[in-house]
């Protein structure tokens, strides 16, 4: 009676490989708000520079600073928003729990 040299392997060890754990949504929400707050305060130090150099190389007295904020503030609202979707969106989808 002869043996076989190796033992096979079981025929569902693929499925014996384990899935790792779905982040909860308050885990995946704190994601999110760690991005958001870290990207949206790289976009306001942006538009704040912004008009801050405008400042001084235009030599803007106050009407030019609220001329330029009124140019600078709705795009930053507007990026910060964009931000807060995409990451909450992004964090709360399945398919990228890891």
């Amino acid at each position: 009676m002869s043996h076989p040299a190796s033992h096979p392997a079981p025929a569902d060890s693929a499925d014996s490989v384990s899935m790792p754990a779905r982040k909860s949504r308050f885990v995946a929400f704190l994601t999110a708000i760690g991005a958001i707050v870290l990207i949206g305060s790289e976009i306001w130090l942006a538009a704040l520079a912004a008009i801050w150099a405008a400042d001084g190389f235009f030599d803007l007295a106050i009407v030019g600073d609220i001329i330029m904020i009124a140019l600078i503030a709705p795009i930053a609202i507007w990026a910060t928003w964009m931000t807060v979707k995409l990451a909450i969106s992004a964090e709360m989808n399945p398919d990228n729990a890891d």
